[in-house]
């Protein structure tokens, strides 16, 4: 077995077992425990793994404070210490991980957007909590509970908010990371009055320094998980090996490529479903998209990068879909609009949930494109519709 199997074959069995031995490895892998240890020290130079005497297992999380909820009950516990929160029963475990971000968003509400060197006064200025991954999370938890979001903030009065928030939202279970030595994420978001249109601008923050460390000590969640879906607001050496990690464990990986970066081109091919919109195809493939039939080129070209799907948002002209051999338009629905600022997150967390449910490809989709038409008219990128609305909208779209 070569080398580069040889490690991923490692990786697969110490995700799975949290321990594995030399002497078990050289008689699995027939090769010599001198080699056996020499991939060893490459796990443990990668952050995975940690050598003991005879074998290795998974890096500990490192420092700081967690907070964690399960179903019933919320402990905080130093990651250092022993992990306090108690086994959940197997019915309560998640079937939607959400590797994501939080930013508390100051929203401001303008007539038209200003001109470069223009000053013009606000409508209203409002915070709310955001961030890519906590907005899925907010829609996906409106059609399914059994969703586990993980994110990571400063200790600082936009944490602090963050802790308030998950408290209260319907969130089944969340892992909050608290970093003393960092700041948490912000936005800050112009949205048109008249159009609803946004510009966002986004200080990452906590959000681009998760450790892999970190990821590990969620291991047994992302383990129980059906479908992995993250986005790029988080450190994109974390989000592949995020990735890696969800593929070992066998789940079904979406990725939202937003905002996109160049950096994630080599994991496309890691990647289930992929849910851009139009400037984020754009990106990818190299063709610029000024209608459907541009669109049909667009999304071939990320097909032919490893991609086995892709749903591509396409604002009000709704979505498209292929898969290698079936290529699917879905009209976007009429709405009110209100605010844009959400759109994206609510219908990949609405596709993803659906999913889970054991939905279709096809009726998720057209969910998704539901779903949205009534997040956009509500004001805030995390402000959610219920799930009970969706069939209400999708019979009036029959009419």
């Amino acid at each position: 077995m070569k080398k580069k199997n040889s490690l991923a074959f490692i990786r697969e069995r110490l995700i799975k077992n949290n321990v594995i031995y030399v002497k078990e490895l050289s008689t699995l892998l027939h090769v010599s425990e001198r080699t056996i240890r020499r991939y060893i020290d490459e796990l443990q130079l990668s952050g995975v793994a940690v050598k003991f005497h005879g074998g290795v297992k998974l890096q500990k999380i490192e420092a700081g404070d967690v907070i964690k909820r399960t179903i019933n009950e919320t402990r905080v516990f130093n990651i250092e210490g022993e992990k306090k929160n108690r086994e959940k029963r197997h019915e309560d475990n998640c079937l939607l991980y959400i590797l994501g971000s939080f930013n508390l968003d100051v929203v401001t509400e303008v007539e038209r957007f200003p001109s470069v060197g223009e000053t013009i006064r606000a409508i209203s200025t409002g915070f709310y909590p955001g961030g890519k991954g906590s907005n899925q999370a907010a829609a996906a938890s409106e059609i399914n509970s059994r969703v586990h979001l993980f994110v990571k903030v400063g200790d600082d009065s936009f944490g602090a908010d963050a802790e308030k928030y998950f408290s209260t939202t319907k969130t089944g279970t969340y892992t909050l990371i608290k970093d003393i030595s960092v700041k948490t994420g912000s936005a800050l978001v112009m949205v048109e009055n008249l159009t609803g249109n946004n510009r966002i601008i986004i200080d990452q923050g906590a959000n681009a320094t998760i450790t892999k460390a970190e990821i590990l000590s969620d291991i047994n969640n992302i383990k129980s998980a059906k479908v992995f879906l993250t986005q790029l607001e988080n450190n994109i050496d974390i989000t592949r090996f995020a990735i890696d990690i969800a593929k070992m464990c066998g789940c079904y990986v979406i990725l939202n490529p937003a905002p996109y970066s160049e950096n994630i081109m080599s994991h496309l091919s890691s990647v289930d479903l992929l849910t851009p919109n139009g400037t984020e195809a754009e990106l990818i493939s190299d063709i610029k998209i000024s209608d459907l039939h541009s669109a049909e080129q667009a999304i071939r070209v990320i097909h032919r990068l490893g991609v086995k799907e892709i749903v591509m948002t396409l604002g009000d002209n709704g979505a498209l879909y292929f898969n290698g051999t079936t290529m699917k338009h879905y009209s976007a629905i009429n709405a009110s609009v209100v605010d844009t600022s959400g759109a994206g997150d609510a219908f990949t967390g609405s596709l993803a949930a659906g999913l889970v449910e054991g939905r279709s490809m096809d009726e998720a989709i057209k969910f998704a494109v539901a779903y949205a038409s009534l997040a956009v008219e509500r004001k805030g990128a995390s402000s959610m519709p219920s799930a009970n609305s969706v069939g209400i909208r999708l019979k009036k779209d029959c009419m």
